[in-house]
């Protein structure tokens, strides 16, 4: 399902590359990288990988046309600059339905209660 790729907290953190170094007082240092991961329902996901499996979703599930309306519907908010950033914060928006509580944003789905 879609909602399984919400993203629920974003986490960072150094890990190990299993590179050393050596500081220039003799000392060796092991090197770490900052690796940036995104929670979800579907597990902890690179944002390479959670944009690649969430288009994969909305695909398989026939939203490509809200998914473009979103877009759209983002275009205009000032923080938003180049196109991959309004593509990641539109896929995040859809993957929580967060466009369900826009005003002006025109909604053509059912919605079913359960």
């Amino acid at each position: 399902m879609v909602e399984d790729y919400r993203v629920r907290y974003r986490t960072g953190r150094a890990e190990l590359t299993g590179k050393r170094e050596t500081l220039k007082n003799g000392r060796i240092r092991r090197k770490t990288k900052y690796v940036y991961r995104l929670s979800t329902s579907a597990g902890e996901l690179l944002p390479e990988v959670w944009k690649q499996r969430a288009l994969e979703e909305i695909e398989a599930a026939g939203e490509l046309e809200l998914l473009e309306r979103i877009k759209e519907h983002c275009r205009g908010l000032a923080w938003l600059h180049k196109e991959a950033e309004i593509e990641e914060y539109a896929i995040e928006c859809h993957c929580s339905r967060a466009y369900r509580a826009w005003d002006g944003f025109e909604n053509d789905e059912e919605i079913i209660w359960m």
